[in-house]
C-alpha cells in the first residue's frame, strides 16, 4: 500500500525533495498546499496532488513536512491543526522554529521533529539532519523508511545543533556557487567566453569534488602548491586577505540569524 504524505508549501526546497523523493524505489501519494495557485504549473511534472487550500486530503496523510517561510509559522501550524490527528507526524524545515513553538499551536499531542538539509537533496546527494525530543528513542519505522529512501539521516543531539546545521549545510551549498562565481568571472574578466568561463569552471568545481573525496585536504594543497609556484601565490594572497577569517565570520552570522529568526 502506497503511504500518503503531505508537503507545506512548494518552494525551492520541496521541489528539490520532490526530486529526490521521485529517485527513490519506494511510491507515495503526495499532496502539495500551497495558497500561490500558480505553482500548479511547477509541480506539473512531479505527479503530486496540488491544492491552493488546506482541505481533508490532509487528514489522509501520517507524515506533514512543513517546508514553509519561517514567519509563515503560526498560521500555518494553525491551518493544519483541524487536519491532524495523535498518529500524524509533523517535520519541520522551517529554520530557527522550535519543537516547542509547534506543539503549542497544536490540539493534538503529536511527534514533531526538526529536520535540516540542502538543495542537493534533488540529486540524492544531502545529510537530512534531524532533531526530535530526547523522550523519543527513535523514528517510527515508517518515517525512518520514508527518509532514509531519498537521503542519509543522522540524528542530532540538540536543536542547537539544527540551528548550526542550518548556516553550515542548509546554506552550503550557496558558498560554493558563490565562489564559483568569482572563479568564472574572473575566466571571463582575462578573456575567456562565457561560454568557456562556464564550462571551464563548473569542470574545476567538479573534478575538485571528487579529488576531496577521495584524499586528505592538507595533503591535496601539499600536493597542488609547490613552493614557489602560481598556486602558493595564490594561496599565499587569500590567507593575506584573512579569506577564511571572512568565511567564518559570514558562517557565523548566519547561524546568530538562525537562532533569532523570529527576534526569539
Amino acid at each position: 500500500m502506497r503511504e500518503n504524505v503531505t508537503i507545506i508549501g512548494a518552494g525551492n526546497l520541496t521541489q528539490s525533495l520532490l526530486e529526490g523523493i521521485g529517485k527513490s524505489t519506494r511510491l507515495y501519494d503526495i499532496n502539495v498546499v500551497d495558497i500561490d495557485r500558480k505553482k500548479v504549473s511547477v509541480l506539473k511534472k512531479y505527479n503530486v496532488k496540488f491544492h491552493s487550500q488546506y482541505t481533508r486530503e490532509i487528514s489522509k496523510s501520517n507524515v506533514i513536512l512543513l517546508v514553509t517561510k519561517p514567519k509563515d509559522y503560526v498560521q500555518v501550524i494553525k491551518s493544519i491543526d483541524p487536519y491532524v490527528s495523535n498518529n500524524t507526524i509533523v517535520l519541520s524545515f522551517m529554520a530557527g522554529i522550535k519543537i516547542k513553538q509547534i506543539q503549542e499551536l497544536l490540539t493534538q499531542k503529536i511527534i514533531v521533529v526538526r529536520c535540516m538539509t540542502n538543495l542537493a537533496i534533488s540529486v540524492g546527494n544531502a545529510f537530512l539532519f534531524y532533531f526530535v525530543n530526547k523522550s523519543i528513542k527513535s523514528l517510527p519505522n515508517k518515517l525512518n523508511k520514508f527518509l532514509s529512501s531519498f537521503a542519509s539521516i543522522r540524528r542530532c543531539h540538540s536543536e542547537n545543533n539544527i540551528d548550526k546545521l542550518t548556516a553550515l549545510y542548509g546554506s552550503g551549498p550557496a558558498y560554493y556557487v558563490f565562489f564559483n562565481n568569482i572563479v568564472k568571472n574572473t575566466f571571463t574578466q582575462m578573456g575567456f567566453s562565457k561560454k568557456e568561463s562556464e564550462l571551464y569552471t563548473n569542470s574545476l568545481m567538479s573534478g575538485s569534488t571528487n579529488l576531496i573525496a577521495s584524499n586528505d585536504t592538507q595533503d591535496l594543497l601539499k600536493l597542488i602548491a609547490s613552493k614557489g609556484g602560481t598556486t602558493e601565490a595564490a594561496l599565499s594572497q587569500l590567507k593575506k586577505d584573512k579569506v577564511d577569517k571572512s568565511v567564518n565570520k559570514a558562517i557565523k552570522e548566519a547561524y546568530e540569524r538562525s537562532k533569532k529568526i523570529l527576534g526569539k
